[in-house]
């Protein structure tokens, strides 16, 4: 962990949007009710990810706070790619990620420049998501809120301890360790949604990443914000589709897990043909035929099993899709993280 690149203090809000017209107004207008802190200088960069609606237009008609708005424009389809535009495009010490469906509550701010104030050696502090209904909250919603990126993400408050990693919403992080991680040509494996896609995983790359380089992450239960929780993101359909995404962004994030768990010492390299690796992701996809036969014909989400089975196969059919470079990748991944210099953790 080194913090020898240095930001001017202040807290910079970086803000990916994709056609969000219809709620930008209502984020915006969360950050010019927040707490501020004396003395300290704050910027909102809003990350335009090729909208087609008006959302740039109604950002600017609606924005009247005291700080300056900054629009900009990253060509690249993925909310991954528009953040660490925003995130390197930051002019201060402090990047507050706000997704354009977030609406942050009102000692954000305050409480997490005293974290992060406090504690030098966290890259990033996390908080808890407080899910805001269309409608009725379904029955099954709190089994598997951590999905959505609401609820709490840790039983305690503090540091994490290893392999534990968060959702990125309404986080706070410290562009000294952003910065640390680019010096070493950081390209992300993980861009996470593009329109309409569900593949996610940018958030644990970056996380895994600063684990790496030594520094900790913190989780802070008061640290809240608000995620709207729309009707048609409730669906079975939908939640289908948001399985079977983390199912396929399972397939890289493993890549990374197995590396630190090389890296520990936690277990021996494990150097399984990527035609095992395929056959592995198959045995676990058919595994529970009663959860096969309820993924088709049952109508409700709670089921565990059934869940886990989109997951599988959301895996399977990613190491299927990308099987004749999936090692290339790893080669490539390896490789790079291997140049980096790492902090050794028992």
């Amino acid at each position: 962990m080194a913090q020898s690149v240095t930001n001017e203090y202040g807290f910079s809000v970086i803000i990916a949007t994709y056609n969000g017209a219809p709620i930008i107004e209502k984020t915006l207008t969360s950050l010019k009710e927040i707490h501020t802190v004396p003395g300290l200088p704050m910027e909102i960069l809003l990350v335009d990810n090729n909208s087609t609606d008006d959302t740039i237009e109604r950002a600017l008609s609606t924005w009247q706070g005291d700080c300056e708005l900054r629009v900009m424009k990253e060509l690249r389809q993925g909310t991954g790619y528009a953040k660490y535009h925003g995130m390197k495009e930051a002019r201060y010490s402090y990047l507050g990620i706000v997704d354009q469906d977030n609406w942050v509550d009102e000692n954000w701010l305050e409480k997490s420049v005293q974290y992060l104030d406090e504690a030098r050696d966290v890259a990033i502090v996390f908080g808890r998501g407080i899910p805001v209904f269309e409608a009725l909250k379904p029955e099954w919603f709190d089994r598997y809120e951590n999905n959505f990126a609401v609820g709490r993400q840790l039983s305690h408050n503090g540091v994490a301890v290893s392999n534990h990693f968060f959702y990125a919403a309404g986080s706070v992080m410290r562009k000294a360790a952003f910065d640390e991680l680019n010096s070493f040509g950081f390209t992300p494996l993980l861009q996470s949604r593009a329109r309409e896609t569900l593949l996610s995983g940018e958030d644990t790359e970056l996380q895994i990443l600063l684990y790496l380089l030594g520094w900790n992450l913190h989780y802070q239960d008061d640290l809240n914000f608000y995620h709207i929780m729309p009707t048609k993101r409730l669906t079975r359909d939908y939640f289908i589709k948001l399985r079977k995404g983390l199912g396929a962004t399972s397939v890289y994030l493993n890549l990374y897990r197995n590396y630190m768990d090389e890296h520990f010492q936690r277990s021996q390299r494990l150097d399984m043909g990527w035609e095992a690796l395929l056959f592995d992701s198959f045995k676990r996809l058919i595994n529970d035929p009663a959860a096969i036969i309820g993924s088709f014909f049952s109508r409700h989400t709670s089921n565990y099993r059934v869940a886990k089975f989109w997951s599988n196969l959301g895996e399977f059919e990613e190491r299927l899709r990308v099987f004749s470079v999936l090692k290339t990748i790893k080669e490539n991944l390896y490789s790079w993280l291997d140049s980096m210099p790492k902090v050794y953790r028992s």
